[in-house]
């Protein structure tokens, strides 16, 4: 018999060689400040304290800057710029500088009133930008005390956003209007020390453990559903890619310790509340996480179209919605291979801090800036929205996202324009430090960006392309924040 097992063995192909996926070290947070106990929540809170303290808190960093900027003996046309503790201190004649918050009168921004007498509140957005075409907007600054109405060119090649605090220098024009001539941003924050590149080495359990060379591929709308077959092909694809099973044996696959799903993992319209196609799209996704989870760990932020919570931070999906072949993976001790999270969502990998949205807060504040046309032909006989769809590129939002950080507001037009929940004494979406990495899904293409903010603190930009539309995500590498696109082509 041991001759004939040694003969057989002998004959048989060798079995492939056993690739270890490299693993990361991922920290959860002990308290994350976008999460909302259902047992704990109450809506019947008013906005007003989410603003008040916004304003509270970045007045301090804004008025820090401004003094340093405009004090001093800081004069205009001649005379002393002098602090107004409140906009309605503004006199005529007389510069001077103050704080406030930005609020934008816009045209076909959403008004809830109006929804609710129409019978549309809750109907999908299709309004692609809030901007009146003939600039009757009106942009004005406001505090405790009231409201100035900001006029100028500098308002023109500004961007202003709803909800942002900021201290603007200049005097008053008309009774009840400012000449803005020059903005100040709150103070620089800190960033936590960038990680040291570790040489590869093993944990206690033998596991490799490759901080210097490991990745995680970062993706966002799946928009899983039943009915496109193009989509359902794209995700067999991305599945044997993350397997492995899709190049054979390329071994670099097995450097990819993580998957980051950013939202829109399945495609639900909560108007047409169609319960079985959600089911179904749900099983199909179950059916794929099951798949991956084999070889590969999932995190998984909620989006706009999937079944949590409409208003932000958005709540981890229930695993209620997932079939009992995932339950063994909800157990709090397997949160290292599945970890359903917030949306927003701070991730701290291998000593990297990476900020992660589903992308609602970029393609809202988008509806608010509506970039320059200038320069451009046949700009009468072009339609309002091509117009402006053709000038929203991908540069343009990037900018806005840079300004997020510089407002230091992650969702600044939150809850004017954007539903979130009555906070009373907190306000989750100002940052208290930058990130190393700051990641939006479900963008229309993918693009980076790295900025460097005062302190000569850098921060690397990512958008996240709709995978079901692009076949594309991305890859990260955990040592330098390279980015590598991989497109799945059917």
């Amino acid at each position: 018999m041991d001759s004939l097992l040694k003969k057989f063995n002998e004959d048989r192909e060798k079995d492939p060689e056993v690739v270890s996926r490299v693993q990361i070290k991922e920290e959860f947070e002990d308290v994350n400040p976008f999460e909302l106990k259902w047992n704990e929540r109450n809506y019947d809170g008013q906005f007003y304290h989410i603003y008040q303290y916004r304003l509270t808190t970045l007045r301090a960093r804004v008025e820090s800057e401004c003094q340093r900027k405009w004090d001093n003996g800081f004069k205009l046309n001649g005379k002393l710029v002098v602090k107004k503790e409140k906009v309605l201190d503004v006199q005529a004649n007389q510069p001077c500088w103050c704080i406030g918050t930005i609020y934008c009168e816009m045209k076909y921004k959403p008004n809830v009133l109006e929804e609710v007498i129409n019978d549309t509140y809750g109907a999908p957005d299709l309004v692609k930008s809030y901007a009146d075409p003939e600039g009757d907007d009106q942009i004005m600054l406001e505090d405790e005390s009231g409201r100035l109405l900001l006029v100028g060119d500098f308002i023109k090649s500004t961007p202003f956003v709803t909800g942002t605090v900021v201290g603007l220098l200049g005097m008053e024009a008309d009774p009840g209007t400012f000449q803005v001539l020059d903005i100040c941003y709150p103070k620089g924050l800190t960033q936590p020390p960038m990680p040291f590149p570790m040489s590869m080495n093993n944990d206690n359990n033998g596991n490799i453990l490759n901080n210097g060379n490991d990745k995680v591929a970062l993706i966002s709308g799946l928009n899983i559903n039943t009915t496109s077959v193009s989509t359902l092909l794209r995700i067999r694809l991305l599945q044997e890619y993350l397997n492995g099973s899709l190049y054979g044996e390329n071994k670099s696959i097995s450097t990819i310790s993580r998957l980051i799903i950013c939202g829109n993992s399945v495609e639900f319209d909560i108007a047409n509340k169609d319960q079985d196609k959600l089911s179904k799209s749900l099983d199909q996704f179950g059916e794929f996480l099951g798949n991956i989870l084999q070889t590969i760990s999932v995190d998984i932020l909620p989006g706009e179209n999937d079944p949590s919570d409409r208003s932000l931070p958005q709540q981890p999906l229930h695993k209620a919605l997932f079939k009992d072949s995932l339950r063994p993976y909800f157990d709090n001790s397997n949160k290292s291979l599945l970890n359903l999270v917030t949306n927003p969502y701070k991730f701290k990998i291998n000593g990297w801090d990476l900020l992660t949205l589903s992308g609602q807060s970029i393609n809202d504040i988008v509806k608010y800036v509506v970039p320059s046309k200038e320069g451009k032909e046949d700009d009468d006989d072009m339609d309002i929205d091509d117009s402006i769809n053709k000038e929203d590129t991908m540069e343009h939002r990037l900018d806005l996202m840079e300004c997020t950080m510089k407002w230091q507001n992650m969702v600044p037009t939150s809850p004017d324009t954007l539903w979130c929940y009555p906070y009373k004494n907190r306000d989750p979406f100002i940052l208290n430090e930058w990130p190393h990495l700051y990641i939006v899904g479900n963008q229309p293409e993918f693009s980076k960006r790295i900025i460097k903010m005062s302190n000569d603190i850098k921060i690397s930009m990512i958008t996240l392309p709709k995978f079901s539309k692009t076949g594309q995500f991305v890859l990260l590498d955990l040592k330098t924040l390279e980015t590598e696109v991989v497109t799945l082509n059917l």
